[in-house]
């Protein structure tokens, strides 16, 4: 009586560890698909930040440029009639 006792506490504690190990495997999994999800955006607004700095400087350019003389007289220039 006392082995059978022991064998159903043995299979139920297996079983109950195997159940657990399964969810946590499902939660690992989980966390993988939106940790990837995650590098995915970060890696997107890095992309994006590099192509909006390089669009500022370029209007910084051209903003300094219209304010030089020669970008000055070339603007007036342009609206003469």
């Amino acid at each position: 009586m006392l082995k059978t006792g022991a064998s159903v506490l043995a299979a139920t504690t297996i079983g109950v560890l195997a159940w657990k190990y399964k969810g946590l495997q499902e939660e690992h999994e989980e966390l993988q698909t939106k940790h990837e999800g995650l590098l995915s955006m970060a890696a997107g607004l890095v992309v994006q930040l590099a192509e909006t700095t390089a669009e500022n400087e370029t209007l910084k350019s051209e903003n300094d440029y219209l304010k030089s003389a020669t970008g000055a007289s070339k603007t007036l220039k342009s609206y003469d009639c």
